[in-house]
């Protein structure tokens, strides 16, 4: 009861327009007087300065700004370039561009939504040219665009590490999304080109030439460096991942201010807004879902979800497959950021109850509530990708079936074959 009472209000908020964070606040201030009331409104306020008082978060800030400054800085325009110039004499090629320039840009930007407005913005239009439909563009360039918060460095991850607690590091998490991520990668190439054969999409190939791969490539050098520094720096163990957000940051304004030359005042103020804005967001959301988790354990929520799973699930695949049905169904009317501050601290005793390693869990979860964003009612994703390509949301929603049965297939395989996201973290962090 305490649960409904707990989600139903903020529901009921969230609704009614009030910001997440606020949201969260006052339905854990108000459960907390109903069922707890003898204990001091002021546990709020301690336990949010207690979840903001650690060094992921600092990681999560830093990356937000490396990400910002490597889009204003040039480096989506010369990604492209340098996918175009290898890829871009097969026929349909722009689509393959598309999901290959996510993958790269994924990994600096870490995030959906800025993988979606970056590639989108650059290479809708450009499909639209050469006779690709509006709505097949956007499907395309939303389903790629999930691929940023699988490859590293994931803003989800840092999220998801913070909520998650000891035991699971920013390091092993991002570490658990090369492969999934470069599996996602081939496996939107392969619908989009079945149905660029069923459809004839992309008629209009452009010319190979090794002297363009040449000259993109020596510019684009420096853009494709900064994710090989992060994770050998992380691997290695020459940086944490905070310590490597850091790094990133000095990377990004360097290579723009020196390099291309591009990143000037004005550039650098917009990034410095733009992160701040994201930052702050994602702050206070997990700032708030400490109170969140405090109540979840003090009511002992999560010791009832347990009990519940054990009495359904008879192994770690069963209560795994039941998680992910959960997850899938709140992913879709709800902010991943959101979702995993609820669902972690409920989840995670039930993770360990079942010896189901936390790395494979948090990847999951993670795709799942990514494929959220390109599913209904929500769907942040359709409806921005609809925006830049300038067409109905329903008719990008149609032409994104195909990718969504694919990424949902994926997720299967991904739940099935934990070695997919654990044979990295386990083998460079034994």
């Amino acid at each position: 009861m305490s649960f409904i009472i707990l989600l139903g209000i903020m529901f009921a908020l969230t609704v009614l327009g009030l910001p997440l964070f606020y949201s969260i606040i006052f339905s854990s201030i108000i459960t907390l007087f109903v069922f707890l009331p003898n204990i001091p409104v002021i546990i709020v306020a301690q336990q949010v300065m207690q979840g903001l008082d650690t060094n992921a978060l600092q990681a999560l800030a830093f990356f937000f700004l490396a990400g910002e400054l490597m889009s204003v800085g040039g480096i989506t325009r010369r990604i492209i370039r340098f996918v175009t110039s290898i890829i871009g004499g097969l026929k349909g090629s722009l689509a393959y561009i598309n999901i290959f320039s996510s993958l790269f840009f994924g990994s600096i930007s870490g995030s959906a939504v800025a993988s979606t407005a970056a590639i989108g913005s650059s290479l809708i239009p450009e499909m639209k040219k050469h006779g690709y439909p509006k709505p097949f563009a956007a499907a395309l360039t939303q389903s790629a665009a999930i691929i940023g918060p699988i490859i590293p460095p994931s803003v989800p991850m840092i999220v998801f590490a913070t909520l998650a607690g000891a035991g699971v590091s920013v390091g092993k998490m991002f570490l658990s999304g090369i492969i999934p991520g470069i599996i996602i990668a081939l496996g939107l190439i392969l619908v989009a080109f079945v149905l660029g054969k069923i459809y004839q999409y992309g008629n209009q190939p452009n010319k190979f030439s090794w002297q363009a791969v040449k000259d993109s490539g020596k510019d684009a050098i420096w853009a494709l460096f900064c994710p090989i520094i992060i994770l050998y720096g992380i691997i290695s163990g020459i940086f944490t991942a905070t310590e490597a957000g850091a790094v990133s940051v000095v990377y990004a304004y360097f290579v723009g201010t020196f390099v291309y030359k591009e990143l000037n005042l004005s550039l650098l103020k917009k990034a410095l807004v733009s992160s701040l804005k994201g930052t702050i967001t994602v702050m206070l959301i997990v700032g708030a879902s400490s109170i969140f988790a405090w109540l979840i354990a003090r009511l002992q929520i999560s010791h009832d979800v347990a009990k519940w799973v054990s009495a359904i699930c008879d192994s770690p695949l069963q209560a795994l497959i039941l998680i992910n049905l959960i997850v899938l169904f709140i992913g879709m009317v709800m902010d991943s950021t959101a979702a995993l501050t609820i669902l972690v601290p409920v989840f995670m005793p039930i993770v360990v109850q079942f010896g189901i390693d936390p790395i494979h869990f948090g990847l999951v979860v993670i795709l799942n509530l990514m494929i959220g964003l390109i599913t209904p009612p929500v769907g942040y994703l359709i409806f921005l990708s609809a925006n830049i390509a300038e067409c109905e949301p329903v008719d990008v929603l149609k032409r994104s079936v195909p990718f969504l049965l694919a990424l949902l297939g994926l997720l299967v395989l991904f739940i099935l074959i934990p070695e997919f996201s654990t044979f990295l973290p386990n083998l460079l962090f034994p």
